[in-house]
């Protein structure tokens, strides 16, 4: 998943990017290369961690972009003035087929994508 926002000038302020896969450890050694088989397949399944989309449920992820802004003084007091007050948010969902990333068509394919424009009242 894609994360970018940018101001409507085209600069870029934020931007992140998460892979969701399995995460596990194969029960061996940690030197390379290694043979030695450490645990058994039962304690094996304790070393999984589960990153992936489930069916029929709901991943929220949660982010703060904060807008561009500087510190100026005026009158003696430092004041904080919001450099843009809009901002476009784009977010792209893919699937990831092989390891290299950007060429999408090809081994990546986009499931979700859409823009969202964040403003300041």
């Amino acid at each position: 998943m894609d994360v970018t926002a940018k101001t409507k000038d085209g600069k870029e302020v934020f931007s992140d990017r998460k892979i969701y896969m399995l995460e596990c450890s194969d029960s061996r050694g940690f030197e390379a290369p290694s043979d030695v088989m450490k645990y058994g397949a039962q304690v094996k399944m304790g070393y999984i961690v589960e990153s992936t989309f489930m069916p029929l449920q709901t991943k929220v992820e949660k982010y703060e972009i904060k807008f561009p802004y500087e510190d100026v003084e005026e009158g003696g007091k430092k004041v904080r003035k919001i450099k843009a007050k809009e901002m476009d948010i784009d977010i792209v969902l893919r699937w990831q087929n092989d390891p290299d990333p950007n060429t999408v068509g090809k081994d990546s394919y986009i499931l979700f994508q859409t823009t969202k424009n964040v403003k300041i009242r």
